[in-house]
């Protein structure tokens, strides 16, 4: 019985030290991209590494602008959809990801368009200081831009209606109207039977 409890607490004890080394193994500082931008991923994960320094980004603006004063909020999206949706050709792939950016007034105004339901918004990429927990905005993640590139002018959004959909929408809308039909017609006789 003790020799079972001193090498289960063995056990215990390396599978804890293990843990513990791989863990400081992942602190290490991420570096960018073979393009030299950093994704929000890799912010948002390694936010120390990165706080307070000047980095790239690239997303697809989207939202509106929010200006403040001489200043404005944009949002950049750098998700897997950012350069061309879905029905562009993308794959499906992550989730909505991105960075909020505070950047001179005057700058923002070279986007001329944001994403949104009907449209793809302008491909961008920022120059600016990363700060973790930003003390002018509330602590909140940001990147203060000094400098903004449009990449890719925005369009419009393709979304066209697929034939497969439509005849699937008709064909369910007519056996939803079947079954309403079919449930009225057997209550109706319920009825009818019972009052017989």
């Amino acid at each position: 019985m003790k020799r079972t409890m001193i090498l289960a607490t063995l056990v215990v004890v390396l599978l804890v030290a293990v843990f513990a080394l791989g863990g400081c193994a992942d602190e290490g500082s991420p570096e960018p991209s073979p393009n030299g931008r950093m994704s929000s991923t890799q912010l948002v994960e390694h936010p120390k590494a990165w706080d307070g320094k000047t980095l790239s980004f690239e997303g697809e603006a989207i939202g509106e602008v929010m200006v403040r004063g001489d200043y404005a909020w944009i949002h950049l999206n750098d998700d897997a959809y950012y350069l061309k949706n879905v029905e562009e050709g993308a794959h499906l792939g992550g989730y909505n990801t991105g960075m909020a950016i505070w950047v001179p007034a005057d700058l923002a105004r070279k986007i001329s368009v944001y994403g949104d339901y009907k449209h793809e918004g302008d491909v961008v990429k920022i120059t600016g200081v990363f700060h973790a927990t930003c003390v002018q905005h509330g602590g909140d993640m940001d990147i203060h831009a000094t400098g903004l590139t449009v990449v890719h002018p925005g369009h419009n959004a393709a979304d066209p209606v697929k034939l497969g959909k439509l005849t699937l929408a008709i064909l369910l809308a007519v056996f939803a109207v079947i079954l309403y039909v079919t449930q009225r017609t057997w209550d109706r006789w319920g009825r009818e039977g019972r009052g017989a």
